[in-house]
Parts: C-alpha cells; sequence; structure tokens
C-alpha cells in the first residue's frame, strides 16, 4: 500500500492517530526535560574528586562558642592532628570538598579574556593533606603563604606588589588558557583591573569543588587553591590524611586530639563532625540520590504508561479494521505485508508526534527556566528522547499488529 493511501487512511479515521500522537508528543516532551535533569544529578557524583579518598578524613564545624579562634590556636589545633597516631599529615582549611558550610567564591578572567567562576580553598600543605596530584608546576613555598583571618589582626593580604599564587586543576587551565601551559600566566579578577591578580604556580589533574549543584557541564574541578593559611576566625576546618590500615586508631586519635587541642570553648549548639571522605560524600550526595529516584520512578512511569497507552489505542483501532485486514487477506496479502503496514503507519504516527514533542520539551524547558533556576536543555536531549519514545512506539504497536497479521482471512471477514 501506497503512503499517500496510507496518509488518506489516516485523515479518514483521525481520532484515533490524533490520541496516539497526542500521547507521543507529550511523553517526547517530558522524557527529553527528566533525562537532562537525571544527568545534571548524576555529574557531580561521577566527577573524579582528585582526592586521597580512602586515606582523607574531614574535621568540620570546630567553632567556639565565645570568641573565634585565633591563628595560633588553629594552628595549634593542626599541630595536634599532625601528631595523632595513624596520621600523615593535616592542614587547616577554610573550604573543602564535600563541605558546603563555608564556600569561597573567585571570578577569574584570563589574557584572553575568559571569565570563570570557581570556588576556592585555603591552607598550609593541603596539596599533600589532600592527596592531590600535581601534573605541572609545584606546590607553595613555605614564604608564600599569608595569614587570613576574618579580625582586623589578620584579615586580608598584607599588601604586596606581586601576584598572588594558587594552583588550579588541570580542566580549568583547559578552560582558561586552551593549549598554552598554564604555570606562570597570570589572571585578573574582572572587578578589580588594578589589582594584581593571581598567577598559576602549578596545576592538579583534579579537585572537585564544593558547590555541587554547579559542578555540571564540565564545572566540577573549577577551584584553586589560594596560598593562605588560617588566621583568626570563628570556624575552622581540617583535611586529615591518615593511613587507611590505621583508620579506626587515627580517627579516635582525631577526636582526642580536637578536644585536647579545643575542648573547654567548642560549642555545645554546633557539634565538631568528623568523618572519612566516604561518609561525607554519602551524606553531601543525598539530596542528589533521592531527586536521581524520583526522576527514575517519574521516566519509568511515562515510558510504561505511553507503552500501554499507545498498545491499547493500537489494539482498538485494529479490532475496528478487522474487516479492511481480512479484505486484504482474502485479496493475497501475506502476513508480513499486513504487519509491515501496521509498523509504517504507527510510525509514521509516532513521527510526527515526536517532532511535535521536541518543541514541546523545548518550550517547556524555556518556561522552566523563567521562573525556577533550571539550566538550558541542551539540543542534543532532543534526538535522544525522540529515539527512545520512537522505539517505545514500534515494540509497543508489535503486539497488535502481530495478532491482526495473524488473522486468518475467514475470521477476519466473520467478525464484520
Amino acid at each position: 500500500m501506497s503512503l499517500a493511501v496510507m496518509l488518506k487512511i489516516l485523515r479518514r479515521h483521525a481520532l484515533m492517530p490524533a490520541l496516539v500522537l497526542f500521547q507521543v508528543a507529550l511523553a517526547c516532551a517530558i522524557l527529553c526535560n527528566v533525562l537532562f535533569l537525571v544527568w545534571q544529578r548524576v555529574q557531580p557524583m561521577v566527577a573524579p574528586s582528585g582526592l586521597a579518598e580512602d586515606e582523607l578524613v574531614l574535621v568540620d564545624q570546630v567553632t567556639s562558642r565565645v570568641r573565634p579562634w585565633t591563628g595560633a590556636e588553629v594552628r595549634a589545633g593542626q599541630l595536634a592532628l599532625s601528631h595523632a597516631p595513624g596520621v600523615r599529615s593535616a592542614s587547616a582549611a577554610l573550604g573543602l570538598p564535600m563541605i558546603g558550610t563555608m564556600m569561597i567564591d573567585y571570578t577569574l578572567q584570563s589574557p584572553r579574556g575568559v571569565k570563570v567562576g570557581v570556588n576556592g580553598y585555603f591552607g598550609e600543605g593541603l596539596v599533600n593533606s589532600l592527596g592531590l596530584q600535581l601534573v605541572a608546576g609545584r606546590d607553595f613555598l613555605p614564604s608564600e603563604y599569608r595569614d587570613f583571618g576574618v579580625n582586623h589582626s589578620s584579615s586580608g593580604i598584607p599588601a604586596t606588589s606581586a601576584a598572588e599564587p594558587i594552583i588550579i586543576p588541570q580542566s580549568l587551565a583547559t578552560q582558561l588558557f586552551g593549549d598554552q601551559p598554564a604555570v606562570g600566566q597570570i589572571l585578573q579578577v574582572p572587578d578589580e583591573p588594578d589589582g594584581h591578580g593571581y598567577q598559576v604556580v602549578g596545576v592538579v589533574r583534579h579537585l572537585m569543588r564544593n558547590q555541587l549543584d554547579m559542578a555540571t557541564d564540565g564545572r566540577a574541578d573549577n577551584t584553586l587553591l589560594a596560598a593562605k593559611r588560617v588566621g583568626d576566625t570563628a570556624m575552622v576546618g581540617y583535611a586529615v590524611r591518615i593511613d587507611p590500615a590505621m583508620r579506626e586508631v587515627a580517627l579516635h586519635g582525631i577526636r582526642e586530639a580536637i578536644r585536647q587541642a579545643f575542648g573547654p570553648l567548642l560549642s555545645d549548639d554546633i557539634p565538631v563532625k568528623i568523618t572519612t571522605y566516604a561518609e561525607r560524600r554519602h551524606e553531601a550526595l543525598e539530596s542528589a540520590r533521592a531527586a536521581l529516584w524520583l526522576f527514575a520512578g517519574v521516566t519509568l512511569a511515562v515510558l510504561v504508561v505511553t507503552a500501554i497507552g499507545i498498545m491499547g489505542l493500537t489494539g482498538f483501532w485494529v479490532q475496528r479494521r478487522t474487516r479492511q485486514i481480512g479484505i486484504q487477506r482474502a485479496l493475497g496479502a501475506r502476513r508480513s505485508q499486513v504487519l509491515r503496514y501496521f509498523m509504517v503507519e504507527n510510525l509514521l504516527i509516532a513521527g510526527a508526534g515526536v517532532l511535535i514533542g521536541m518543541a514541546l520539551a523545548y518550550v517547556a524547558n524555556a518556561v522552566l527556566m523563567r521562573h525556577y533556576e533550571l539550566p538550558r536543555l541542551p539540543w542534543a536531549y532532543l534526538p535522544i528522547g525522540g529515539a527512545v519514545v520512537l522505539l517505545l512506539g514500534q515494540l509497543a504497536v508489535w503486539s497488535p499488529a502481530r495478532r491482526a497479521a495473524d488473522a486468518p482471512p475467514v475470521v477476519a471477514t466473520r467478525s464484520v
């Protein structure tokens, strides 16, 4: 049967094709957006951290109940942790991966005008304590560290005529400098055109940001290490690298070191959190996992409802055209021809529905962007969602089409 005849039949019985088309379009629009949102949640989970994860213990919320910690107390705590049994190194830090209680934001601009927003981490010796892998350049020199604190006595960086040294991940270096070597390059802050800027002294393979909702679309490594030593501060954290074979001993030693160094002044309202990196990562990604399960459920429900709908509507339509099938079979039409007819017919209807659904998906995303903080739906998700729905439609129509093709001519014509 020619395509023109097939379209003529569809126009003559427009209700059923219209219902299938509407259902396919709606499913395609929902699926494209849900697939995009699922990938947004998955990216922080699969991004490499660059850390020595099995050796890392994070100490957070070391908070005083009476006054900010002095720089001397912060360094005393670092020294006590460094000498705890099973501990290889420890660094006081402001901002750490997977810890959202303190976030430090920078906007950097490269010489070629590329601007990138990044999360910053402060702390002495963090390259070693976090287990980062240097791929170019060097670690900070002891003389490069400057105190950074919240009180007047240690706030800000002493005036210097040189650019502040920083270490950045490899992917950030590529974003900023392309194929050029990053070490030695100067970065500026867009709001401070007369500032001395930052000089890249080292490049690490990875360093994951702690603003996890921004760790998407290749931005998971948008971070920097600054050569700043933690000074006076109301709250401090520590990155502690341990011997994994002595994990329990080290955890006990870390708790004792924190108690002895800060015990009398620790806040009762904000308890100190001492966790392995794996535990902290599990906690930090909990909401993302919940959202992922929700989206997976929505996706499954959309696919199942669409398949059932297509099967039901197509089966009903096939039943109504039993006479037509019987006549075709009596005139010599083979089973394969009947089967192919219904498959091609469904492909035409579902294909039109997919095209409409892709347009609806983009419009729906634009509406959601206007009312919620959602990124724009990339074009690549449209054909992916469309292909899934199209394949599902063909699978759903297979069973009704087989039943129609298997019907003997005498049975088909008798049922009229």
